[in-house]
């Protein structure tokens, strides 16, 4: 082979090899910030589906909930119940419900009433906070059977 053949391929694969490792530097820098990922990437299943409604089958109502069991790695499951005031989760000491893990935040997030429902608010966390595994982004509303995670704790709503 020619040596600009050789020399054309080595730069090909140069070139190559730089826009693998940028794009692999970009999507860590994105998990590490919280940065969403653009529209296009974001799979069509992420996408809440508008509700609709059904002739013919009622829909269940919602129960709201009454208590938050928090299922932490290690230990045993503790209960809080739902009482009208706000809870907060964090690694602060002023958090309601203090839980010491690596991925939570100091303020991370707020369950409180508004009207007659019970909503979950991330607070700028890092790792962010998931209900059902959707990431919340903004207050969503909780029922009871709904489950929340921030960091490695699992939080069970109940009635």
């Amino acid at each position: 082979m020619p040596p600009i053949v050789l020399t054309l391929l080595q730069g090909l694969f140069l070139l190559l090899l730089y826009v693998f490792v940028g794009r692999a530097v970009r999507a860590v820098v994105r998990d590490v910030r919280g940065v969403p990922a653009p529209a296009a990437a974001v799979p069509a299943r992420a996408a809440a589906p508008a509700p609709t409604k059904r002739r013919g089958r009622r829909q269940r109502p919602r129960t709201p909930p009454r208590e938050l069991v928090i299922h932490r790695p290690q230990g045993r499951p503790s209960v809080v119940p739902l009482d009208g005031t706000d809870i907060t989760f964090g690694r602060s000491p002023s958090a309601t419900v203090r839980l010491d893990d690596g991925y939570v935040s100091e303020r991370h997030a707020r369950v409180y009433r508004e009207g007659d429902e019970w909503l979950v608010s991330d607070l700028g966390s890092t790792n962010g906070t998931l209900l059902n595994q959707v990431k919340v982004t903004s207050p969503t509303p909780i029922a009871a059977g709904d489950q929340l995670r921030i960091g490695k704790t699992v939080i069970e709503v109940r009635k």
